[in-house]
C-alpha cells in the first residue's frame, strides 16, 4: 500500500510539472506560433517619446526579428480593467508591427518590463535576449 501512495504521488509530480512546463511553451511559442511562414514585407511603426518612426524592414531585419521571435521566453499575463501596463505606466517605448500587409500583427513595449501584445493577449519577456533593430527601453 505505501508503494502505492509513492507511485501515485510521483505519477502525481510528474504530471504537474507535465502541465507548468505545457503551459510555459505554450505562452513562449504562441507569437511564434502565428508568424507566417512566407513574410514578404513588414511594417513598424515606433512610438518614443511621443514621436512617431514608421519604416518598413528589410530582408536581413526581417530575418533578424524572426530569429530573435523564435528565442523569447513569454510569460502570458492577464491584467484587471485600468491595470495592464499601458494604462498603469507613462512614457516607455512600444513598436507596432505589422506582416504582410495585415496577415498578422503585434507590439513590443517597454514600460516598466518588455512586453509582447499580441491579439489583445499581453505577455511579459521573461529571458534578457536583446531585440533586434535597435528596439530599447529606458536604460537599455
Amino acid at each position: 500500500m505505501k508503494g502505492l501512495t509513492l507511485l501515485h504521488l510521483g505519477l502525481l509530480m510528474l504530471l504537474c510539472l507535465i502541465v507548468t512546463g505545457c503551459s510555459v511553451e505554450n505562452a513562449s511559442s504562441v507569437i511564434s506560433e502565428a508568424i507566417p511562414e512566407n513574410i514578404a514585407r513588414i511594417e513598424v511603426s515606433g512610438f518614443y517619446n511621443g514621436e512617431l518612426e514608421p519604416w518598413e524592414l528589410t530582408q536581413a531585419e526581417i530575418e533578424k526579428l524572426n530569429t530573435w521571435i523564435t528565442q523569447l521566453s513569454l510569460k502570458h499575463r492577464t491584467y484587471a480593467e485600468g491595470e495592464a501596463p499601458s494604462e498603469v505606466y507613462a512614457g516607455g517605448v512600444c513598436y507596432s508591427f505589422n506582416i504582410n500587409g495585415g496577415d498578422m500583427s503585434f507590439t513590443w513595449i517597454y514600460i516598466d518590463k518588455a512586453y509582447i501584445q499580441y491579439n489583445g493577449e499581453w505577455y511579459e519577456i521573461t529571458n534578457t535576449t536583446t531585440p533586434p533593430l535597435d528596439l530599447s527601453g529606458p536604460g537599455k
